[in-house]
């Protein structure tokens, strides 16, 4: 039972949408912290990392309110189909199913079929 709960959580819109902004937010954060590192060792100019900077900072902001939105409708979907028994368990269930979503669904949002 579990597992067809899982699979349907996966086929959700809101839920791929939700992995992909948790990876554009990591993207994103972890160019910015590769251009300010390129900046600190005089590798770049100060124009060129903020012309890097700016856009990918906006990416992030969008990433995450995103993800506080999609989070919300995993929130009340998680509530009326839960994965598990308690609190804890039903969290515990979701984080490791988005940890492991964050390596392994496709990059497209497009819903595979059944």
């Amino acid at each position: 039972m579990f597992c067809d709960q899982r699979d349907d959580i996966r086929r959700r819109r809101s839920y791929r949408l939700h992995v992909l902004s948790w990876r554009a937010m990591f993207l994103s954060l972890a160019t910015i912290a590769s251009t300010q590192v390129l900046q600190a060792y005089h590798l770049i100019s100060h124009g060129v990392s903020v012309g890097i900077v700016a856009p990918l900072a906006a990416v992030f902001v969008v990433s995450a309110l995103t993800v506080i939105v999609t989070l919300g409708i995993q929130a009340a979907y998680l509530s009326a189909n839960p994965l598990g028994r308690g609190i804890r368990e039903r969290q515990i269930r979701f984080s490791r199913m988005l940890l492991v979503d964050l390596v392994s669904l496709p990059w497209s949002l497009r819903v595979p079929e059944k």
